[in-house]
């Protein structure tokens, strides 16, 4: 947020500008949920910064603000990948591929560990 020439840091979480791949499906209902389970189907895309509360990345996007998605973050040298379900916040771009904000819903103490990890925590 600026306030005069002042950039104000409203965000609750320090992040780390680094790249990772991630995988997401969008879910848009109880059924789309149930297909989860059934289906390995998964779009690639790649992630820009990462922090405790969040991610944001860069692919593919058919979801909008509100909805939830599957998320897998690939970090190198982790045996395991980072999975969880976001929401998400924004999207920006008119192209195929676009930018979006994620909200993580749930963190494994794992994760969160892992994330802290790369933050330098």
């Amino acid at each position: 947020m600026l306030n005069g020439d002042l950039y104000i840091e409203r965000r609750k979480y320090k992040r780390a500008d680094m790249k990772f791949k991630v995988h997401y499906k969008v879910i848009m209902g109880e059924e789309e949920a149930q297909e989860i389970k059934n289906t390995a189907i998964k779009i690639l895309g790649e992630s820009s910064d990462i922090s405790l509360g969040g991610i944001k990345a860069e692919g593919p996007m058919t979801g909008n603000p509100g909805d939830i998605i599957r998320l897998e973050v690939v970090i190198e040298g982790k045996p395991e990948h980072i999975t969880t379900f976001a929401e998400i916040k924004w999207v920006k771009g008119k192209e195929d591929i676009k930018t979006f904000g994620l909200e993580f819903l749930i963190l494994k103490d794992a994760d969160k560990n892992v994330i802290e990890e790369i933050l330098g925590n």
